[in-house]
């Protein structure tokens, strides 16, 4: 990747880490976890031990996030991608396990990870070796993920073709496996923006989405491709790997977009296909 693609790459990712909650007064720990909590969905199951919730961002022109909870094999649980939820949503969440892990997905995805701490001092809190030194800006890192989640039987995939900022989770699941991306793939359909983001059509232009049709748009969209991608035949290649290497794939869950649960693979695929 060029030096100017570098730079660009590194003002986008400077204007998304910029991302504050609402301003507030107090320096109660309660208060300052109001002051994170959006509007969200209901936590959901996606499939045995692992479930999503979708919440919005401070700004109501940004494509609305995803949490993901899976259940480790001692029955604790393990967060990608924090988000603060109100206090329904939070007995809900412990109700399913005693948070333990909390995976810092990217430098950009940093938002509510502080408030999670403070709530959980346990929380033993890990991000990719190429996300270190950014997510220390907020808080401390206990692990990388490549190293820590080993341990718990979850294979971290590097995307190959895509400039180091993130990881891809493979996660066993009773019925299967699931994976776990961030910001390299989205999956976006008319239903999840008029659910989440009514005015969510001028953002799919500007993101590079826009050719969302009637089964929705699954790819790296045109911003990602801007940002984030360094080859991409490598990436289109490691896409079609990842399909080719995982047959028992039941899950894929991105960090912005309805998570998927039938024909994974093929999916894959399709978003490989976006590339040729």
């Amino acid at each position: 990747m060029n030096q100017e693609k570098g730079d660009a790459s590194e003002l986008f990712y400077s204007f998304f880490s910029s991302i504050k909650p609402r301003q507030h007064r107090s320096t109660s720990t309660q208060d300052e976890w109001q002051s994170h909590i959006l509007p969200h969905g209901a936590i959901e199951e996606l499939a045995p031990n692992l479930w999503h919730v979708t919440g919005t961002l401070p700004s109501s022109t940004i494509v609305p996030r995803e949490m993901v909870l899976y259940r480790l094999a001692d029955a604790s649980l393990l967060i990608h991608g924090a988000i603060a939820l109100n206090e329904a949503g939070m007995a809900k969440l412990e109700s399913l396990g005693t948070p333990k892990i909390l995976v810092v997905p990217n430098r950009i995805h940093r938002l509510d990870v502080g408030v999670y701490k403070q709530r959980y001092p346990q929380l033993i809190i890990v991000c990719p070796a190429a996300a270190k030194p950014y997510v220390e800006q907020v808080v401390a890192v206990d692990g990388i993920a490549e190293e820590v989640l080993r341990a718990y039987g979850i294979i971290c995939h590097e995307p190959a073709g895509i400039r180091p900022q993130e990881l891809v989770y493979e996660l066993p699941l009773p019925t299967g496996k699931a994976l776990v991306f961030t910001d390299i793939l989205f999956n976006l359909n008319k239903s999840y923006l008029q659910q989440h983001l009514p005015t969510g059509e001028f953002l799919l232009q500007w993101i590079g989405a826009s050719a969302i049709g009637s089964s929705g748009f699954f790819g790296i969209t045109g911003l990602g491709r801007r940002f984030f991608l360094s080859d991409r035949n490598a990436y289109r290649q490691w896409l079609e790997a990842l399909a080719d290497g995982i047959p028992d794939l039941r899950v894929i869950s991105v960090a912005h977009g309805s998570p998927i649960v039938a024909d994974c693979n093929y999916r894959l695929r399709e978003a490989a296909a976006r590339l040729l």
